[in-house]
């Protein structure tokens, strides 16, 4: 099998890159994706598919067989201008694939056509999924689609500059943590800045919040129990000489303990509503749960790794950690047994989810292949 995987994944390679830096430079934002859903549809009919669109316009599946195994890879884009002098760029001002969700799709229909060339009577189905990047992931809709409904088995890979092109994170257990919102509005009267005494200093209330709220949070729980509090947006005033009426506040805080995650939210109101009466603003909070932890499968997960090593040879699977991001393919996973793998594409750019994040093609076959094998074997059993 591993001769007839190599053939198909050499054969598509060309097509796949070009597959992927096409999308790169037609970056949507979330739930807007109707050129990527045309482009992956047009792709994959090329290949003697039948890709089905969802009815919204945005995202499609492909069933090869009846569906027993299958993958998901996200499509949308983020809010970030990306630099001149990228090859492949963005076409889309404003907007860029620095989370790699291009190559997600790309390796995705090459694992679906590649699948489709293989010898075999296993079932799958790869499904592309809008919306990733949104407060309430689109996978809430795709799982209320029924798009898991009778599989066995799901996976996913998340692009990772941390490792190098030729290798693959697996874990057991959380890959991922739990993502939670939370806004904090303060007001006040207002006032003039030589007089802070006789108002409400909202900046200086604003500012305590941003430097209490993280460390308390952290004391609040066992040091083995990780949580990260950040703030990502601070909206208040328009001129140096103004103590503004309100100020907004807006972070994120993730998790991976569900007893940890439950108590979050009574523990964020109870210390802004200290901070804010200190300060004598009035105040209100905002908490929103965002996406679950991703809990790989032990199974799922090992029967991955043994079918990527025979694959792609014993270096190619690696161990890593938990990473504090969130990511909706937990949702299924409530359904379905699965998990996440990190595929390596570091090639010295930036960070994901920054304008400097960029991928060494290089990946592509690699992720394509282990796909298609790891898939294979699944559906063997």
């Amino acid at each position: 099998m591993r001769a007839s995987v190599e053939r198909i994944v050499a054969d598509l390679t060309p097509r796949i890159t070009g597959l992927r830096h096409l999308l790169h430079r037609n970056p949507e934002p979330s739930n807007q994706e109707f050129r990527t859903t045309e482009i992956l549809a047009e792709t994959l009919s090329k290949f003697g598919l039948d890709p089905r669109v969802r009815a919204t316009g945005t995202g499609l599946l492909v069933d090869i067989g009846e569906p027993r195994i299958g993958f998901r890879a996200d499509i949308d884009a983020l809010p970030i201008d990306e630099p001149e002098g990228n090859d492949p760029r963005s076409g889309n001002p404003g907007w860029m694939h620095a989370c790699g969700h291009d190559a997600h799709a790309a390796v995705a229909a090459g694992i679906a056509i590649g699948l489709s060339r293989l010898e075999g009577d296993g079932g799958y189905r790869i499904f592309f999924q809008p919306a990733e990047e949104a407060i309430v992931g689109g996978a809430v809709d795709l799982v209320a689609e029924g798009v898991v409904d009778g599989l066995e088995a799901v996976m996913a890979f998340h692009v990772d500059p941390t490792l190098d092109p030729g290798h693959i994170g697996v874990r057991h257990g959380p890959i991922t943590a739990a993502a939670d919102g939370f806004t904090v509005v303060l007001e006040g009267p207002g006032g003039h800045t030589s007089r802070p005494h006789r108002t409400v200093d909202l900046i200086a209330a604003a500012g305590k919040v941003i430097t209490d709220l993280p460390p308390v949070i952290r004391s609040a729980f066992d040091a083995r129990q990780p949580v990260v509090t950040a703030f990502g947006a601070v909206h208040g005033g328009e001129a140096p000489n103004v103590i503004p009426t309100r100020v907004e506040l807006r972070g994120t805080i993730r998790s991976l303990h569900p007893e940890v995650r439950a108590a979050l939210p009574e523990l964020v109101k109870r210390t802004v509503a200290r901070i804010a009466e200190a300060h004598g603003a009035v105040h209100t909070v905002t908490y929103r749960q965002g996406v679950p932890p991703v809990v790989n499968d032990p199974a799922v997960a090992d029967a991955f790794a043994r079918a990527t090593r025979e694959a792609l040879g014993d270096g190619t699977v690696v161990p890593v950690e938990t990473s504090m991001g969130g990511e909706d393919f937990a949702y299924y996973l409530d359904r379905v047994p699965g998990a996440m793998f990190r595929l390596g594409v570091r090639c010295g750019g930036g960070d994901i989810h920054s304008a400097g994040f960029k991928l060494d093609d290089a990946a592509v076959p690699v992720g394509v292949t282990a796909g298609i094998a790891a898939m294979a074997a699944l559906a063997r059993g």
